[in-house]
């Protein structure tokens, strides 16, 4: 195993196995960190819910910092994916657009079990994590801002807030939902009055 640039971060650790396997084995991960947390997860137990051998997901990762790092990093990098394909949607507003790339981000798990668990892990696996989760919030920030940026020939200026204030408004108003709301379908209808109120002009 060895270090490479990441775009979390300083350095990632290069894979090996296969990258299906692999993405397999880290999205069973996720389920388990989420529902039981860091600390409490063991590596005999993304095992069984991974259905590899013990052997098999050492031979994927060197232990389970590595694991929880990897396993955070794929989830982050589907989530800002999803979050582009969302914005660069054709023929559709950017308020939808808007909507879309907000829920991909922040309502992945809104109903379900897992939503408070990903959070925690989000918001206290620093020390695992180092910079990664902001450096990913920063990318979702600046996606979200240019593209309100690349709106503005034809969207008229909101008494001189900029873009990025605009992304910041909509992201803290969604993280606060995310956690009142019961199913993502409610959700997006709050997100949808977010994003109405933040681009009246």
């Amino acid at each position: 195993m060895y270090s490479t640039p990441g775009r979390y971060g300083a350095h990632m650790t290069a894979t090996r196995g296969d990258g299906r396997r692999r993405e397999q084995v880290l999205a069973a991960a996720l389920t388990v960190f989420a529902t039981f947390g860091y600390r409490k997860t063991s590596m005999d137990a993304v095992a069984r819910a991974a259905d590899i051998s013990r052997p098999g997901l050492y031979f994927l990762f060197s232990g389970k910092e590595e694991l929880f790092r990897e396993t955070v990093r794929q989830e982050l990098d589907r989530a800002l994916a999803d979050v582009r394909t969302a914005l660069a949607s054709p023929d559709t507003d950017l308020g939808t657009r808007l909507v879309a790339a907000l829920d991909a981000n922040l309502g992945r798990y809104v109903g379900t079990h897992l939503n408070e668990g990903v959070d925690e892990l989000l918001e206290h696996g620093t020390a695992q994590l180092h910079d990664m989760y902001d450096d990913h919030r920063n990318a979702f920030l600046g996606t979200l801002a240019a593209a309100i940026a690349d709106s503005a020939p034809t969207r008229p200026a909101a008494g001189g807030v900029t873009p990025r204030q605009i992304a910041e408004v909509l992201q803290a108003a969604g993280e606060g939902w995310k956690h009142r709301v019961t199913d993502r379908a409610d959700f997006k209808n709050r997100l949808h009055v977010a994003v109405d109120v933040a681009l009246r002009p």
